[in-house]
């Protein structure tokens, strides 16, 4: 508690040109990111020079799409004391997990920026935009919508003569998203009927092992890097009762780094879907 007072009153005292990082109508040159999701985009919108610092889950090969392009690029813990001193001259995150640092930062006069989760395609290619504009790269944005729409027409090409299947996201205690959700537009988009939407969930909730039995979906969609495997949590994902009732061709996987963020990499989960349709 002492150590973190003592940095605060220091950086209080700070001059009041701290705030002045850079010319309101250059690009940011020192751009800070806060979460993973934010992550993600700004690796593909921006050259690693103007990066100062990502989330340490930012490299890893599990969670990260960008992971290779983020090697050699500075981690932070999330805290404030690990932020400033990379000096940024801009601060970005998401609206859900930035903590206190975002508040805390713009009380110092940095500049900040959150930006919201997407629940829909169409909110997926907002934040690219929004994050593009935020950055200084609203052509490369743009480039990335394209490329977000080429996966899901490619994607919807691979399914459109194949007659519509159910299927349900399965993670850890049963969890699975619902009809309000972006990963129920990935479903839709691959071909898929949602069972959790069917079972009256709207947003995000748990299905049980012996009902997801009883509804006998055609797919049970799981994450393809399980950390923690062991666990009670991830019983159910890797229960034998799955693979005894449903069979291995009705276990399909999808890297973790595809849909672990809502957003432009929602794409990649539609194509990886659909290719793995039967």
């Amino acid at each position: 508690m002492r150590s973190s007072a003592a940095f605060l009153a220091s950086i209080l005292l700070l001059p009041a040109t701290l705030s002045s990082h850079a010319d309101s109508h250059a690009k940011p040159q020192r751009i800070v990111s806060l979460s993973l999701c934010t992550d993600q985009i700004l690796l593909q919108l921006v050259e690693k020079e103007r990066i100062a610092a990502i989330t340490f889950l930012g490299i890893d090969p599990v969670y990260s799409y960008e992971w290779q392009a983020a090697q050699g690029i500075t981690t932070h813990s999330g805290l404030a004391e690990s932020i400033v001193p990379l000096n940024p001259d801009l601060i970005i995150g998401s609206t859900y997990s930035t903590g206190n640092a975002i508040p805390m930062m713009a009380q110092l006069g940095y500049p900040t920026t959150t930006f919201d989760s997407p629940t829909t395609l169409n909110e997926a290619e907002t934040l690219a935009r929004d994050i593009g504009k935020a950055v200084g790269e609203s052509e490369r944005a743009e480039q990335l919508i394209q490329t977000m729409r080429a996966d899901i027409a490619k994607a919807k090409a691979i399914v459109a003569k194949l007659p519509p299947q159910v299927a349900i996201s399965y993670g850890p205690n049963g969890y699975t998203a619902g009809k309000f959700t972006l990963k129920n537009e990935i479903l839709h988009a691959a071909g898929y009927r949602n069972l959790g939407a069917e079972l009256g969930i709207d947003y995000y909730g748990n299905v049980s092992l012996e009902q997801l039995v009883i509804s006998n979906p055609d797919i049970v969609v799981i994450d393809e890097d399980i950390p923690n495997q062991n666990s009670l949590a991830q019983s159910f994902v890797t229960h034998p009762v799955l693979e005894r009732l449903l069979g291995n061709n009705n276990l399909v996987s999808v890297p973790t780094s595809h849909w672990i963020c809502p957003g432009p990499l929602a794409s990649k989960a539609i194509l990886a879907l659909a290719e793995q349709r039967q």
